[in-house]
């Protein structure tokens, strides 16, 4: 088995190839040779026969998880107990007969879908692919985008495609305008193939990001739930993945309309419309807080851990269970690049608080804290 390099500059290959050599390797380091001794006294413990395997374990799992864990602690007990430990990667792969740990590594499986004003549904991977090329418009797909480009033709009845988002896929839209749009994870977009009205109108469940390319003869609205927002040209985010409609702006100007309010957004204001309340009102927020997705990155400020968890079951299609209320209440800061896994997210979570326990179990992860 070969293991990953890590970055303690020590050949783990080579301890491990050596463990059965008499005589010791001349490019072995005094952490390296450390490293073997100690693996070579734990095996023969392992080999004696009063040697307890399940208290090795226990030993091993109320140690493994604690901050300042010595790497040479991790790799004597992770022997001793059968297991064969990849450095670096936080995977276990275990013998027959150990503890099965499950790791959250599983990616989302869901495709964004196209279904077009034709009929046809139509599956979006990585490969290239043209959707459409007719005298209304052209579609090309590539990779994580989805590009529309207006043709000749400015007049006929409108055709509105939709585009939807599984879990674990932000995916990137040009409109035959030009403007840009970011779908995040399950949402969807319903739009034109071209826009050839007075107004350029689009329907969005979920959570977009929109760029809007300015045509003042003809504004563009996008309706979502029970408001209604009125732009010219500007750059503003829409949320309503529950009963709230979370509209934020980050340029320009925009107007939102619902149950007969209406409000004008600014720079850095952000309106909030409860269906159930009928209230619709405004703030001034850090517009971070709710577009860091669009760069690519997690980015929650005190946020708790449940809010945190809603987002990262979208971005991972993962279920998440605590143990109680007081867990879920817990509040961090994170900000880091999006991983391509779940556990990436859960190692960075527990090093800011050690007593934390992420248990995973197919695709559903309970989060509990150790006493």
């Amino acid at each position: 088995m070969q293991l990953p390099p890590d970055d303690t500059g020590m050949d783990w290959n080579k301890i491990l190839e050596s463990l059965d050599e008499v005589k010791i390797p001349q490019d072995m380091t005094k952490e390296e040779f450390s490293a073997m001794s100690a693996a070579r006294e734990a095996r023969a413990l392992l080999a004696a026969e009063d040697f307890n395997i399940a208290e090795g374990w226990q030993e091993f799992s109320a140690l493994r998880n604690k901050s300042r864990l010595r790497r040479l602690r991790i790799i004597r007990l992770a022997i001793a107990a059968s297991i064969t430990l990849t450095i670096g990667t936080g995977l276990w792969l275990l013998t027959p007969g150990t503890p099965n740990i499950q790791t959250a590594d599983a990616l989302p499986e869901g495709k964004v879908r196209l279904k077009t004003a034709d009929g046809r549904v139509i599956e979006l991977d990585k490969a290239a692919q043209t959707i459409q090329d007719n005298d209304i418009a052209q579609a090309n797909a590539a990779g994580d985008s989805l590009v529309y480009t207006a043709a000749g033709t400015t007049t006929g009845p409108v055709r509105m495609d939709t585009l939807e988002i599984p879990r674990g896929t932000p995916f990137r839209l040009v409109l035959a305008d030009g403007t840009r749009v970011w779908l995040n994870a399950t949402s969807r977009l319903i739009f034109p193939a071209a826009f050839n009205g007075p107004q350029r109108e689009v329907y969005l469940e979920g959570e977009g990001y929109f760029e809007v390319a300015r045509k003042t003869e003809q504004p563009f609205i996008v309706h979502t739930g029970s408001t209604t927002t009125r732009v010219l040209g500007t750059s503003f985010n829409i949320r309503h993945y529950d009963a709230a409609v979370i509209t934020t702006l980050r340029t320009g100007k925009v107007q939102v309309a619902a149950a007969a309010q209406t409000l004008i957004l600014h720079p850095d204001e952000q309106s909030t419309y409860l269906a159930k309340e009928g209230s619709l009102q405004k703030k001034t927020v850090d517009t971070r807080d709710f577009l860091a997705w669009v760069e690519g990155d997690l980015y929650y400020d005190a946020v708790s851990l449940s809010t945190i968890t809603e987002s990262l079951s979208r971005y991972y299609d993962y279920a998440f269970e605590f143990d109680n209320t007081t867990t879920a209440s817990l509040r961090f800061t994170l900000d880091m690049p999006r991983p391509a896994t779940l556990q990436e997210v859960l190692t960075q979570l527990q090093t800011s608080r050690t007593d934390l326990r992420f248990a995973v179990e197919g695709k559903t992860v309970t989060i509990s804290r150790q006493p």
